[in-house]
C-alpha cells in the first residue's frame, strides 16, 4: 500500500482490470512494490519510477508522456493519480480522448484542494462522455467515460514541444512543460548563479549540476567557467529534454544523464551545484534535502566543494553536519540561504 490514499484507490482497479490498458505512474509510485498485471502498459516521466517497475515485471516505459505509439482507439482504460501541473494533467486528457475506445474510461484520483472535481468535469467535456466522481474519505475517484465522438482538447500549452521563452544574462533557455518551474527563472537558482564569480574556489575543470531541471545552472556555470565540463542530472524526462536542448544550443561540453538524485553517476566533480527539491508529489519532504547532500558528499571531490541554495526554513547547516565538516553560510535574504559545504 502507498502512503498516498489517492493512489491506492487506482490500484485497486489496476489489480482487477483484464483488458489491455494504460496506468501512467508518477513520483507517488517511487519506492513501492506493486504486484504485476501483464495486460496494464505503465508510462511514468520518472526514469527511478520506471526502471524499478520495469525491475518488478510491469510492462514500463520512461518518457516525457509521450503516447505515440498507442494507437487510437485502442484501449479500454487510463489510470492516473492527479499531478500538480495543469498543461501536464490536460495532456493526459487530451491523450485519453485518443486512445481509449468508444466507452472506455479514465479513472482520476486526487484530493479536493488539487482540482479533481474541475479537471473531471472537464474530462468530461472533452472525452464528450458520462462523468462520475465518488469521495472515499478526504480522497476522490473519477470515471469519465469516452464517448462515440470526442469534443475539443483542453488547452496543454502545446505539453510536447520546446520553445525559448525564458533567457538569463541575454542567454536564451529552452524549456517546455511537464517539469516543476518550466515558464520561470527559479529565484533561489538565480541567486546561487548571481554569486558564482563572488565565491572563493579554485576554478572547476569538472561540475556537476544535481537535479539540473531544464539547465539554469548549468548554463550560468558554463558562462562563468567555459572550460569546465559539465554533467547535468535529472530524473524527469520533460527536464532532461529541455536541459539536452540547451547544451547542444550553447555547445557545452558534458552531458546529461537521466537518473534519481545521480544514482548511477560515479565519478567524482570539482564542483557540486544543487538547488534541490523539497517537494514530493504535493507533500514537503525534507528526506529529500539529506538525500541530495549525502549524493553532492559522495560525487565531490575530496578537494572540491559543493554549492546549495535552499528556501530559508529548509534546516541544511543541521542535515549538512553529518556528510560535510564545513558548512559555510554565504547569503541569507531571508527567503534563501545559499551554502558552501566543504571537508
Amino acid at each position: 500500500m502507498s502512503q498516498d490514499n489517492a493512489l491506492n484507490l487506482l490500484l485497486a482497479l489496476l489489480n482487477s482490470q483484464r483488458q489491455p490498458c494504460l496506468w501512467i505512474a508518477d513520483e507517488h509510485v517511487a519506492g513501492m512494490q506493486i504486484p504485476v498485471n501483464p495486460v496494464v502498459e505503465v508510462i511514468s516521466n520518472r526514469v527511478d519510477v520506471a526502471d524499478a517497475l520495469s525491475k518488478q515485471g510491469w510492462n514500463s516505459r520512461f518518457s516525457d508522456l509521450d503516447f505515440s505509439h498507442i494507437d487510437d482507439g485502442s484501449l479500454t482504460a487510463v489510470y492516473f493519480r492527479l499531478a500538480k501541473e495543469k498543461a501536464l494533467v490536460n495532456h493526459v486528457i487530451n491523450q485519453a480522448a485518443r486512445i481509449l475506445k468508444p466507452g472506455g474510461q479514465l479513472f482520476i484520483s486526487g484530493e479536493k484542494q488539487q482540482g479533481i472535481k474541475t479537471y473531471t468535469r472537464k474530462a468530461g467535456q472533452c472525452l464528450a462522455g458520462k462523468a462520475e466522481i465518488k469521495k472515499h474519505a478526504n480522497h476522490y475517484l473519477a470515471s469519465i467515460s469516452r464517448g462515440q465522438q470526442v469534443a475539443d482538447w483542453l488547452d496543454d500549452q502545446d505539453y510536447p514541444g520546446l520553445r525559448a521563452t525564458l533567457s538569463y544574462e541575454e542567454i536564451k533557455i529552452v524549456s517546455k512543460p511537464g517539469q516543476f518551474g518550466w515558464n520561470k527563472l527559479d529565484k533561489g537558482s538565480v541567486l546561487l548563479a548571481q554569486q558564482f564569480d563572488k565565491i572563493q574556489i579554485d576554478t572547476p575543470s569538472t561540475i556537476l549540476d544535481l537535479g539540473c531541471g531544464y539547465g539554469l545552472l548549468s548554463l550560468a556555470a558554463h558562462r562563468q567557467w567555459p572550460a569546465a565540463k559539465i554533467s547535468a542530472t535529472d530524473n524527469n524526462a520533460a527536464a532532461l529534454i529541455s536541459c539536452q536542448a540547451n547544451f547542444n544550443q550553447q555547445a557545452i561540453s558534458g552531458e546529461v544523464v537521466a537518473a534519481d538524485c545521480a544514482a548511477t553517476i560515479v565519478k567524482q566533480h570539482d564542483l557540486v551545484l544543487c538547488n534541490p527539491p523539497f517537494h514530493q508529489g504535493f507533500a514537503v519532504e525534507n528526506q529529500l534535502t539529506e538525500q541530495f547532500i549525502s549524493t553532492a558528499k559522495r560525487l565531490c571531490q575530496p578537494a572540491g566543494c559543493a554549492l546549495f541554495v535552499v528556501n530559508a526554513f529548509i534546516p541544511l547547516e543541521r542535515i549538512a553536519k553529518k556528510y560535510f565538516a564545513q558548512q559555510q553560510l554565504l547569503l541569507n535574504d531571508g527567503h534563501f540561504k545559499l551554502f558552501k559545504l566543504y571537508d
